[in-house]
């Protein structure tokens, strides 16, 4: 989902990070430390908990400003902080869903055109769209809601009532009849939302009430704050405020704000299953139903690893909050995390619990020639809109994802590499003598990419130390005299930039031009300028247009 380039919900993932010395904390890494590398520069609130032999730890910390200094705040400083848990919210609307399938009020094979009983006209791809298909994001549905009215809206979720839903759900033309291989869809998972309020003729908000949270005792997880608005946290978007979201029809998608507290205590109920709190509904929604991406998932749960050693995890993202909940039954633990700005990183976490619970199965060894470094070296797609590269450079193989930076890989045998810290391991296939594919492992989870034409990048970092020349925030006026504010940062030789309040991008040297660097598009250019004694004072960005940016002291 967009917010200017913002994508909020989010899908879970398991990202490419950008070259980086910093580690991935995972359960046993103290929650302060997980909150300081998760939150990073970033100024805002992260709270961490952590369920780990049969024990709460957790903790709080704050940055009030850019350039202050982060702080741990106690627990008993006063009431614990709330946050929105965006898509995590999903996972309440799947367990409402294995609840009704377990008690034998509805089935997973039951369709839409079934369920809304000739009161819309659908068109029969929609009309045979499944609950199964629904809770998978295998129902071949568009990620938003035909008339949603977008990100750049300060309240988008709240456009959609029942009548719009069922109104977009009635129009629905699908290029594909379902299943599809899992698309994420909000629209989806909201619609499953909305057709079980209807089912049991209650708001959402109220089942969720009556059949999770208040069993449970989890308190602090609601829709509609009410007294306990003054405890929500407020949210950023980098440095700007960002105004809550508030939900109708679409609430199943992730309109539920909770604590760290709270959600620890919905992992532990789900990892009891038949025998916890949530009885045999627990242990249907943890059950596979499908694959999704490089893993499976449940009953909107996303799970790696397989059998008695799975994870489980889901992640969330609107305009001014992140969150993350993973939880480990075989080991009984689990992390919650919630920040409040969209620019800090519990993906960190996701992927040093992977990385340590399934790391790769080979282990670095060897040197590989260039021949064999140039063999691998290039373009391989996933799919219609994610590649994985491959360059080498210095007799070293880099990788990279689409929009994350490049890191460097071990040789780990025959066309074998690792990424030990983020737990990858790449094994490139061959037809006819000639690489033609590759095949990653990440995680507990796994998925295949096969070569494009493209070639591999001639350069792909620069040396740290020259790296860190850039380093450093830079400001100039562009048209109408406003002001375009650069922030470089530099990791492990992989330069990142962030252009005014959105993301931090990576940036790749073009060889030949000593200083100029490109974005991943291809089309958008920085050329840094150095003085008389050859120090960086500036930049001069080239992207539809000329913008000069000096460095700030």
């Amino acid at each position: 989902m967009a917010l200017g380039t913002i994508c909020a919900l989010a899908a879970p993932a398991l990202p490419a990070h950008a070259a980086s010395a910093a580690t991935f904390p995972d359960f046993t890494t103290p929650p302060e430390q997980i909150a300081r590398a998760v939150l990073a520069d970033e100024p805002g609130t992260v709270a961490v908990g952590i369920w780990r032999q049969d024990h709460e730890q957790s903790a709080l910390l704050r940055r009030a400003s850019e350039d202050g200094p982060a702080m741990v705040q106690s627990a008993a400083a006063g009431a614990e902080p709330l946050f929105e848990i965006g898509s995590i919210s999903k996972l309440f609307t799947g367990l409402l869903l294995a609840q009704a399938v377990e008690h034998g009020e509805l089935g997973l094979d039951d369709s839409l055109g079934t369920l809304l009983g000739g009161a819309y006209r659908l068109a029969p791809e929609t009309a045979a769209v499944t609950l199964r298909q629904l809770v998978t994001h295998g129902a071949c549905l568009p990620r938003e809601a035909p008339g949603f009215p977008g990100y750049t809206e300060p309240n988008p979720f709240a456009a959609i009532d029942r009548q719009r839903l069922y109104a977009a759900v009635a129009g629905l033309r699908l290029a594909h009849a379902p299943p599809c291989a899992g698309a994420y869809s909000n629209f989806g998972m909201g619609l499953l939302g909305q057709l079980l309020a209807d089912h049991y003729g209650k708001p959402w908000a109220t089942l969720v009430r009556e059949r999770i949270t208040g069993p449970l005792g989890m308190h602090d997880t609601m829709q509609v704050l009410g007294a306990r608005q003054e405890r929500l946290v407020p949210g950023r978007f980098h440095l700007e405020p960002a105004p809550p979201w508030d939900f109708d029809a679409l609430a199943g998608a992730g309109a539920l704000r909770s604590s760290t507290t709270d959600l620890l205590a919905f992992a532990r109920a789900l990892s009891a299953g038949s025998a916890g709190p949530l009885g045999p509904a627990a242990t249907r929604m943890l059950t596979p139903l499908g694959r999704y991406r490089a893993g499976e998932i449940g009953y909107a749960v996303m799970m790696r690893g397989t059998g008695a050693h799975r994870t489980y995890f889901h992640d969330g993202l609107t305009a001014g909050y992140r969150a993350l909940l993973v939880f480990a039954p075989d080991t009984g633990e689990a992390a919650a995390l919630l920040a409040a700005n969209t620019h800090a990183e519990p993906s960190r976490l996701l992927t040093g619990v992977l990385a340590r619970r399934y790391p790769p199965a080979a282990t670095a060894r060897g040197t590989p020639s260039d021949a064999e470094l140039a063999a691998v070296s290039g373009s391989y797609r996933v799919d219609r809109d994610t590649l994985e590269i491959f360059a080498a450079q210095d007799g070293r193989l880099y990788r990279r994802f689409s929009g994350g930076g490049f890191r460097p890989l071990e040789p780990a045998g025959t066309d074998t590499f690792i990424d030990a810290p983020v737990g990858a391991e790449f094994v490139f296939r061959r037809q006819d003598g000639r690489v033609a594919g590759v095949d990653l492992y990440q995680g507990g989870g796994s998925y295949s990419a096969s070569r494009t034409e493209a070639a591999a990048p001639a350069a792909v970092v620069i040396e740290p130390a020259r790296a860190a020349d850039y380093d450093g925030r830079y400001a100039g006026k562009r048209l109408l005299r406003t002001e375009l504010k650069l922030d470089v940062r530099q990791s492990g030789g992989q330069l990142g930039v962030r252009l005014g309040n959105f993301w931090r991008q990576p940036v790749f040297p073009l060889p030949g031009r000593p200083d100029r660097f490109v974005f991943e598009d291809g089309r958008a250019q920085l050329q840094f300028t150095r003085d008389a004694g050859g120090k960086v004072d500036g930049a001069v960005l080239y992207d539809r247009g000329v913008i000069s940016v000096q460095r700030l002291p």
